[in-house]
Formats: C-alpha cells, structure tokens, sequence
C-alpha cells in the first residue's frame, strides 16, 4: 500500500466524520453507536482521532443525532451547552438505556428516564420505547413495587421513587396504550392511584405550603418545622453538571394518569344509568321547567369531557444539522397540537428553581406561570370518595386498598387580571394562626370585587384602598408583557441568558460502570455561568374571576369564582361558592393546583374545616377548552 494510500494519510477531521455518518443513519439510530468500533479498530492513529477520550466534539455530533436538543438553548446556559457536557450526556444516557432494557431497577435510572420524556421532541421517547422497551419495563417496576423482595423499591416507602414512577406513567401514556393494558394491570395501577389521590393530605401537593403565598420565606426558618412541606431535594446529574432538584409532586400526575384511564373507556356502549324521563335537550327542559342535567349534558360529559394527554411526537432525523456544532440549540419548532418538550418548560422550572422556599432567585430559574394562561373555558371532572376514606387508607401497606372514585362534571369559565406597576395589589388575607389565608383564596376576608369593561375594582377591607386590575383580554395576553425593571413578580414568556451571580457546583469525573471511558466534568470557568433569566412583565398580582357559565350552570349549579397566583411557583387558588345564596348549604370549596400544559390539576377542599386539621378533599382535573 502506498503512503498515499494508507488510512493514517487521511486528515483528522476526514475520519471524524467517517465515524459520524457510520452511526448516523436511519438504520443505526436506535441505540448506543456501537458500529463506531469498526472505525476505531483500523489502527492506534486512528482510534486516538476518534475516541471519546480524544474526540468530545465527535460524540456530542452523535449525541445531536440520537437525542432531542431543543430544550438546551431554552432552558441552559451556555456551561451546559459544550461538546464534552453533550457527550458525557450520550455515555450517562445509554448506560441507563442498557440497564432499562435488560430490567435492572435503578433509581437513577428513572431520572434519566424522566428527564429525557421531559426533552423529548420525538428522539428521546423513541430510544426510551424502540430501543429499550421501555413499556415493559415501567409494567415490571409497578408490579415489582408490591412484592416483599422490592423493600426501599416498594410503593409508599420512596417517595421520590413514588413520584418518578407515576410521572413517568403519566407521560409516557396515551388512550390507545391504556384501551391496551392487561384488564389485571389496569385495576392494579388504578389501586395504586386511588391511594395516592384519596390519601393526599400525606403526599406533598405542592412545592410550598399553599398557607404561604408572598414567597421566600425567611432564610432562618427551618424546613423540618413546616408541616407536610415536601420531600428533600435531590442531587442528580445532568450534561455533566450537579443539579439540585425538587422531585415533581407527585398528586397531579396522580390525578391525570387516573382521569385519563377512567375517559379512555368511556364510550356509548357504557352509559352511565340515568332516569328514562329526563328531557333531551336544554330547550327541552326549559320548555318542562325542569331543572338539571339532561340527556344531552350527561353525553357530552361521559364523551366529550376530556383532559389532554401527551402529545406523541413526529420522529424527524436531521442528519446534516446534527452534524454541524455550529448551529445553535434555539431552534424549536413546535408541532401542531402542542407536542414537543415546550409543553413541560413550565413543569422543569418548577423542579429546578422551587425546592426550597427560603429562597426566590435560583439558578436556571424560569417562567413559572404564563400570563393570560388561565383565560377562557374549561371542563373537566371532580373526583369524590367517601369521607372516611382518607382516614381508612393506610400507606404503609405495599398493597392498596381499592377505593371507590366518583367523577362528578366540572365546568369553569375564567377571565383574568392583573394589577400592573406602579399599583398596589390588594392586600394578602391573613388567617387565625397567622398564615397566609388560603381557605379566601388567598384574599382578605370582605374582599369585594367590582366588574368594570375591561378591568375590576378590588376594595381592600385591610386598608380601604381600591386596587385596579386590568383585565386580559384572550389571544392578547402578551399585551401586558412590556420589558420593565427585573425588580418585578412577574416575569415575561420571552427569556434571554444574563450572567449569574452564583454559579452551579459541578460533578466529579469518576463513573465506573460501564466499558466506555469515564464522562468528564466540566472545567469550572467563571466565564459561563448558569442561571437563565428572564424580562419583567409589569404585572404586579393576577387575580382571577369566573363562573360555571349559564350553559353548564343550569345542568350542574351555578358557582362563582375569584382567586390568586402564586409568583414563587404559579400555584393557582380559586375560590368557587354557589352563585344563589339560597344554595349557600352547598359550601365554599377552595382549588389549588397547577397548570401542567393545557390541563389545571390538583386538589380541592371544603373550607369549613380549619387549615389546620384535615378537611374533606380530593382531586379535580381540568382541560382549557378555547
């Protein structure tokens, strides 16, 4: 062979990208690169051009190939962005896709798999299920959890463990999946559910107490003395990087995962039973005088009543830009129907910049509540137990007792306002024990509220003031999104990377268990820091109003509504009463919860029962409509 002619002539870069298009086809796309070996076996000059240990830039190429990267230019900065935190991240992900696929159970394991459906805009769920089974393996953890032999694996021992698992569950499934679950498995993870949903007053709901709206508390103020806080925070490793993180409250996938299942077999040939003389339609029915539900409300709840589920995403596999480094990761192309890790860029900040309430700005801290996302329509279901059931449920059993859930219909129609700079918001509702009133939704006791065109007037009874609030008129949400002083609540859905002030701590290079080389950590260069900010809005306070809508009303009652967000984490509180005093026996009911996507999900209560004590609750979800 002649000088010319020997593969060592070749320049460097010729076999990088040799190496590159061996493993970057439709064909070697599922799974770790493992054709890149017949490229490193030709010889020591070049294995040393395109090992990883050498070549960072090479395995970050096929890191871009194999997974979604959308997220990095939305939710990092650039510290998270290199070619050897890409890399280390294509070594962490497929040692836990490796031990997916042969059933080993690992903690880890299910972050990596959390995060990744968390990111994922097609790639990431298509290595999750295609490569690694993924489905089987969830099945298997769930029915691992209850035999003796899972011991700190088992259900209600971990809750961090409780929690991956039911969000996972939750993201990974869709109607067809669920029409297709063992009849015994479904039972089995409905069982499950009803626990962790009628036993919620011993699962955290939320990333602070909802007895605290102005967040952080004092710095002073120890965790262990606040009462069913949340569990401790976890330390986990992410593109190469310590990362501490809230494990996401566990409730809402909870409810979503039970609603879902419960919709996903409600068809015409199971009509639930009714009485045969109710009228047809509600023309019918003013026509009789007849008041409730008729034919046509009990079909549209049982078939049109309908939470959303995760979008799957389209798999698209562009070679070319994976290829080229030199392109950025801002580039997001949100797909029709809302599919896409957009959708879970709210739930992320969440977990990254909420576990502490102590503390306000946090490193890679976000939107946590998108102005104008509670205006317009939204249905969906309440779910109802037997109030001794709360009490009956015991957590510490691996096997739970199966609860009866009723769905009762839930309709809401919600305008929005907000108390823009430089105004005063009305004051913070203070209970007796001192703590921020969420049985009044947050608000002073007396509060009044007045409907002006485009606007309300709120008295405050605390100090005589009358705020104004400007009320968001939908599809023009952004309007109030002005660029103001970061000195503000609120902060707007445009976000661009700023300096921090406190840099991210990052990880030791040693990982031992698998056959390729070690993932590195990252050179901790002050030039790149991690925190993500973010414009200011102006918007001081959001305040919400509503009603059931005179439609749904004259079926299920009519209620009114107002309520609060909460800026530190978008914590949602309403306030919902029956319109009619006369029906004043029915009782105020307080909502709290999160937006999760287009689905507002958590927990409600009775409010005759002081916060102190435990109350009559239970779980409600709810889909915006338009």
């Amino acid at each position: 062979m002649s000088i010319q002619g020997h593969p060592n002539a070749l320049p460097h870069g010729i076999w990088e990208r040799i190496a590159f298009y061996t493993v970057a086809s439709a064909e070697t796309f599922l799974g770790p690169p493992s054709d890149i070996c017949s490229v490193v076996l030709i010889s020591r000059s070049i294995y040393q051009q395109v090992s990883y240990k050498t070549n960072t830039n090479l395995f970050a190429r096929i890191f871009r190939f194999k997974f979604d990267y959308s997220v990095l230019g939305r939710r990092f900065s650039e510290r998270w962005r290199t070619s050897g935190c890409l890399a280390s991240e294509l070594i962490k992900r497929f040692r836990a896709l490796k031990r997916i696929k042969a059933m080993e159970l690992r903690i880890e394991d299910l972050w990596t798999a959390y995060l990744m459906m968390m990111e994922n805009d097609g790639r990431n769920d298509s290595q999750l299920q295609d490569y690694a089974d993924f489905t089987k393996y969830l099945q298997s953890f769930l029915i691992y959890r209850s035999r003796p032999e899972a011991r700190e694996l088992a259900w209600f021992r971990n809750p961090v463990v409780d929690s991956l698992v039911i969000w996972i569950l939750w993201l990974t499934s869709s109607e067809e999946s669920i029409r297709g679950e063992d009849p015994q498995l479904r039972q089995y993870i409905l069982d499950i559910l009803h626990v962790f949903i009628t036993a919620g007053h011993l699962n955290p709901s939320f990333y602070a107490p909802d007895i605290f709206f102005t967040l952080p508390m004092c710095s002073r103020m120890k965790l262990s003395s606040l009462e069913g806080l949340q569990i401790t925070p976890s330390v986990i490793t992410h593109y190469s990087h310590e990362l501490r993180v809230h494990p996401p409250v566990i409730t809402p996938a909870a409810i979503m995962a039970l609603v879902v299942r419960a919709q996903s077999t409600q068809t015409t040939l199971n009509i639930p039973p009714h009485r045969h003389d109710i009228p047809s339609t509600r023309t019918e029915a003013i026509f009789q005088g007849y008041n409730g539900p008729t034919m046509s409300d009990i079909l549209h709840f049982h078939l049109r009543n309908r939470i959303s589920v995760v979008a799957k995403c389209t798999l698209t596999l562009d070679i070319q830009h994976a290829d080229n480094l030199d392109e950025g990761f801002d580039t997001y192309e949100n797909e029709p129907g809302g599919a896409g890790s957009l959708q879970h860029d709210i739930d992320w900040t969440r977990i990254v910049a909420c576990y502490d309430p102590r503390i306000g700005d946090m490193p890679l801290r976000g939107v946590v509540y998108k102005l104008g996302s509670m205006v317009g329509s939204w249905e969906g279901r309440l779910l109802q137990w037997d109030q001794r059931a709360p009490f009956q449920t015991g957590l510490a059993n691996a096997n739970p007792t199966h609860i009866s859930v009723r769905h009762r219909p839930l309709y809401w129609q919600i305008k929005e306002h907000h108390c823009m700079s430089p105004n005063d918001p009305v004051s913070i509702g203070a209970d007796s024990d001192a703590f921020d009133d969420i049985l009044n939704a947050w608000f002073p006791r007396g509060v009044t509220i007045i409907h002006e065109e485009n606007a309300v007037r709120v008295l405050d009874p605390l100090t005589g003031k009358i705020s104004r609030y400007e009320t968001v008129i939908p599809r023009n949400a952004a309007e109030h999104c002005k660029e103001e002083k970061l000195t503000e609540r609120w902060i707007s859905w445009e976000s661009h990377e700023a300096i921090a002030e406190n840099p991210i701590s990052m990880l030791d290079s040693t990982n031992p268990d698998i056959n390729l080389a070690p993932i590195p950590c990252i050179d901790d260069d002050d030039e790149y820091n991690d925190t993500v900010s973010h414009l200011s809005s102006g918007v001081m306070d959001i305040l919400l109003t509503g009603t059931t809508g005179d439609f749904h009303g004259d079926a299920w009652g009519h209620y009114t509504i107002y309520g609060r967000v909460r800026p530190w984490d978008g914590l949602v509180a309403l306030l919902r009463f029956p319109t009619n005093p006369d029906d004043a026996h029915l009782g105020k009911w307080i909502f709290r919860g999160y937006l999760h996507n287009q689905n507002f999900v958590g927990k409600w209560r009775e409010t005759s029962t002081p916060i102190g004590l435990i109350g009559y609750e239970g779980g409600y979800a709810v889909h915006k409509t338009d």
